[in-house]
């Protein structure tokens, strides 16, 4: 049966218009769709999904890490002198000067407890050389009576009160040795109790034995979480209250064995020169930490977001997304701060405008505390 040319035009006609309208259906719910799309989501663990080309992004300045030279302080806590030694004609045991007068008299215990040790010392060996030449004289003679009982010239008895007497000797002796190294071991205990409360004073006993004339003993507490920033030898430099106009250049020379209870903060000990006789025992400085020459990757300090206890960068993962990234923070200097581990040079962050992500990556952390992933959720525009 034929269809006639009316008919079929009337149905191309229809089927032009059906086309027409499930383009504009398409085009319509792509629209809605692309509308709907959130400017910001979360898109995996610790990633953060932003809409290309929006307002959003737009306010985000895009740094790439770089590496500088620079000799700032790794690290600037505050420091005080406790300890001073002038230049002087005395004994140098008597011109130490300290900044408190418990410091002081510690210091004269420890003197002192130092020259009851070296006394008991000189006794202990005295005792052992008299012991010793007391023993080997009697048993000298205890050995001529037995050749002489065994010839026949000697009565037995007297070998028997020889062998008494030596018996005496080296018991006697004995209990002389062991008193003496009970006196050293106590003298010694004594002296190294007295270190431990110099310490706790805030002074190196050490420094107070090696410290040349003309030296001022420097002590700064340093915050537990800081310590691996900080080494014997590391170069400082203070600046001083007082002295607001000077930087004095120094060293670390000890480091406390143990952390204080009370601060959880480790003390750290170092000299300075003082052959002008400008410090004073007590004076406050600020103490940078490891002003040697080094690179270190600086970027921009509000790049740095704080959640917690810790320290955040966003790192470009690719076009749109970027990584949250744990960083360990250094100093700051003017606009910018020292990154001192998480970040490698070359890659991508997010300088000014991070802040605009933080509640994005607060919202990540707590989705990994509390063990998976919870729906994504965005802001729409």
């Amino acid at each position: 049966m034929m269809t006639p040319p009316s008919f079929r035009r009337h149905c191309t006609g229809l089927s032009f218009f059906f086309l027409l309208f499930s383009l504009a259906s398409w085009a319509e719910t792509k629209t809605e769709n692309v509308a709907s799309a959130p400017v910001v989501e979360l898109a995996g663990t610790r990633l953060i999904r932003v809409k290309s080309g929006s307002l959003l992004e737009q306010k985000f300045n895009i740094t790439t890490v770089k590496k500088e030279r620079i000799n700032t302080p790794l690290l600037v806590v505050t420091g005080a002198v406790v300890a001073r030694l002038p230049i002087g004609s005395a004994p140098k045991e008597d011109r130490w000067q300290f900044n408190s007068i418990e410091l002081s008299g510690v210091y004269a215990d420890w003197q002192r407890a130092q020259v009851e040790k070296d006394f008991n010392a000189k006794r202990l060996e005295k005792i052992r050389e008299l012991t010793s030449a007391q023993y080997h004289s009697q048993k000298l003679a205890v050995d001529r009576l037995r050749k002489l009982v065994a010839t026949g010239t000697e009565a037995i008895r007297d070998l028997t009160a020889a062998e008494a007497t030596l018996m005496e000797v080296q018991l006697g002796g004995q209990k002389d040795v062991y008193e003496a190294e009970t006196a050293l071991t106590v003298s010694s205990r004594s002296r190294a109790a007295l270190e431990r409360k110099l310490l706790q004073e805030g002074v190196d006993p050490l420094l107070l034995e090696s410290s040349a004339p003309g030296v001022s003993l420097v002590m700064a507490d340093v915050p537990e979480l800081r310590i691996s920033l900080v080494s014997v030898g590391q170069a400082c430099a203070a600046r001083f209250y007082g002295l607001p106009d000077q930087v004095f250049a120094g060293k670390v020379r000890s480091l406390a064995p143990t952390l204080s209870a009370e601060r959880h903060t480790l003390r750290v000990f170092f000299e300075l020169n003082d052959k002008a006789d400008q410090f004073k025992p007590g004076m406050y400085a600020e103490i940078g930490l490891g002003t040697d020459p080094r690179d270190a990757v600086m970027i921009p300090t509000d790049g740095v977001l704080h959640s917690g206890n810790a320290d955040y960068v966003l790192i470009g993962a690719q076009d749109g997304l970027w990584r949250i990234t744990q960083v360990d923070v250094g100093e700051s200097i003017d606009d910018r701060i020292e990154i001192l581990k998480g970040l490698r040079e070359g890659e991508r962050i997010i300088g000014n405008g991070a802040i605009l992500l933080k509640p994005m990556l607060v919202q990540a952390l707590q989705n990994e505390e509390v063990g998976g992933q919870r729906p994504h959720f965005g802001t729409k525009p």
